[in-house]
């Protein structure tokens, strides 16, 4: 020890470790949340999911540039679009 500072305890370090890898996979679940469920994502979404699930980002995001936000394909439909634009139009 170095000028009288204390070294973290073994048991501090393990639960610093626990709660980092808890905290990854919380990211991962919230990154997969958002590529199966959201269907326009903001900048630190899209962000999230390029750092955490690339290739399904990459494969799946389209960027507006007008707004700055991402379109997710894997969860937008055209015909569910279409459909309810449709029931709209016919007042249901």
């Amino acid at each position: 020890m170095v000028g009288g500072a204390k070294a973290p305890s073994y048991i501090y370090k393990v639960r610093l470790i626990k709660i980092k890898v808890m905290l990854e996979n919380y990211d991962f679940q919230a990154a997969q949340e958002l590529m199966y469920n959201k269907e326009v994502l903001n900048q630190e979404e899209r962000d999230m999911c390029m750092q955490l699930m690339p290739k399904m980002a990459e494969a799946y995001l389209f960027h507006n540039t007008w707004n700055n936000t991402y379109l997710n394909l894997n969860v937008y439909s055209e015909v569910e679009k279409e459909k309810r634009d449709l029931q709209m139009e016919m007042g249901y």
